[in-house]
């Protein structure tokens, strides 16, 4: 027979871990082999952030089929799908290995397609020519959204998926035959389009990554896009010239909108005066949304060339936004290194985890173009999630 005083120990035991349980709500989910440099994928409450999965196979198709079966493993870990994904990112390296990318992802996916973006960028880690990353989502319905009249059938990506309150959105772009202002009105066109398909509309947009496929246009993309957006409250937005995009386009826009605009605060540090087409962050829920962030010192721009001193300031940028919330950088759950080359990727592995500390979050890394010249030597996004406070009071009953 138990005794009563020992009784109240092991239920004051319980409750403290209980307390102690419900403050992790983080959890590394690293398959054997994986790389422990950064989380092959973070549970968060209900989301799972995979980092990008690649593979050193000899030829692309095998390469395509072990980057999608180590995604599989990432989600099986977490007591996931395929199915499950809400949003993903393929970058390849090489524009004629698109359509056999096609080819082994519409086999291996399976009926669930989610929203999806295909990149072609200049270099992977390792010399792979394919990696994917993901956003999946568990214990929630997922829905396709498919705007009236737009196409539907085999080897077609869902416009965008729904769960619960968040819209994940597929690449959108224009008429590649268009110029370029009219090409991105088109593909904001399709995104408006898409949202009000789901009852929301521009102001319910969270992130947003412009991909670019041709340089000198930034200016031009954004008149465009800062009249879809009011002044102050864009989204949170990384713009990334990248190699080349499908079908020819020059510009396409991949977004993340959330559906009550009562859990959505634009997050913007007192170094960083408004701007007409990007936030440093938008906070929505418990989760936020910070813009890519390169090495610049505000109101001075890039002041060295130093890769280094970059990064440094890159993460000091980061971390204002993160601090304006009271996260820091344990609160980072999945993350973006956009670089201008990647041999620079040792130096990213060796200050980038002194600046972040075990869990790593979820991480890709891409060399997104060979554009030489440009001041930038890197941007870096994060997405960063709240953890729940401990339940002291169940702890001291």
């Amino acid at each position: 027979m138990i005794k009563r005083s020992h009784c109240v120990l092991l239920c004051l035991f319980l409750s403290a871990s209980t307390a102690i349980l419900s403050a992790q709500t983080f959890k590394v989910i690293q398959p054997p082999g994986s790389d422990p440099a950064y989380s092959a994928g973070i549970l968060a409450n209900s989301t799972l952030y995979v980092s990008g999965q690649g593979s050193s196979a000899r030829d692309f198709t095998a390469q395509m089929a072990e980057a999608m079966h180590k995604v599989q493993q990432v989600l099986r870990g977490a007591g996931m799908d395929f199915a499950n994904i809400a949003w993903m990112n393929i970058y390849v390296t090489d524009a004629h290995n698109l359509a056999t990318m096609d080819d082994v992802y519409w086999r291996m996916i399976g009926s669930s397609p989610p929203a999806r973006t295909v990149l072609t960028v200049a270099a992977l880690p390792n010399g792979e020519m394919v990696e994917i990353n993901c956003i999946a989502v568990t214990g929630m319905e997922r829905e396709p959204i498919w705007p009236a009249g737009w196409p539907q059938g085999p080897r077609v990506d869902p416009p965008a998926i729904q769960v619960d309150d968040m819209l994940y959105m597929s690449a959108q772009g224009g008429n590649p035959g268009s110029d370029f202002s009219t090409e991105t009105k088109q593909a904001l066109d399709k995104v408006k389009t898409i949202l009000n398909a789901a009852h929301m509309s521009m102001k319910n947009v969270l992130w947003v990554n412009p991909y670019m496929s041709v340089g000198g246009q930034y200016d031009v993309m954004g008149n465009v896009y800062k009249t879809y957006f009011e002044f102050g409250d864009t989204p949170g937005r990384g713009t990334i010239q990248v190699v080349g995009l499908p079908k020819g386009q020059h510009v396409v826009f991949s977004c993340i909108a959330g559906e009550d605009l009562g859990k959505r605060k634009a997050v913007r540090p007192r170094n960083m005066p408004p701007s007409p087409t990007a936030s440093p962050g938008i906070l929505y829920g418990d989760t936020l949304y910070l813009s890519a962030k390169s090495g610049f010192i505000p109101d001075q721009g890039i002041v060295t060339p130093q890769f280094d001193l970059q990064l440094r300031q890159s993460m000091r940028n980061l971390l204002d936004g993160l601090q304006e919330i009271d996260m820091d950088f344990s609160n980072v759950v999945f993350s973006t290194v956009y670089l201008r080359q990647i041999k620079d990727i040792g130096q990213v592995s060796e200050l980038y985890n002194k600046f972040l500390k075990p869990p790593y979050p979820a991480r890709s890394t891409l060399q997104q173009n060979s554009e030489p010249g440009v001041e930038a030597a890197e941007q870096i996004s994060f997405i960063a999630v709240r953890r729940q406070p401990a339940r002291t009071d169940e702890a001291s009953r």
